[in-house]
């Protein structure tokens, strides 16, 4: 994607034909950070609004990294966040 001459990146992408949805997957090889998720929802609003096809549902965005607190996921995600996932592994 690019906005305004800057360019970003997805690790990957998938479409679910059973969920109808497309699933964003971005690998973060440090500690999670507040702009992790912040990126991810970036991800996120553009499918939802640039490349979402009549019929489907909502993206989801997973965020794999090394290691996270949950306060920052807490405090930086809606209560009811139904779309961004993160997950240590």
């Amino acid at each position: 994607m690019t906005f305004d001459g800057r360019h970003f990146r997805i690790d990957l992408v998938f479409y679910n034909y059973i969920l109808k949805c497309f699933v964003l997957i971005d690998l973060k090889v440090g500690d999670l950070t507040h702009q992790d998720l912040g990126q991810m929802q970036m991800y996120v609003h553009y499918y939802e609004r640039e490349l979402m096809n009549e019929g489907d549902n909502p993206p989801i965005g997973i965020v794999l990294c090394a290691d996270k607190s949950e306060s920052v996921v807490k405090y930086t995600l809606p209560e009811n966040e139904t779309q961004i996932f993160c997950f240590k592994v």
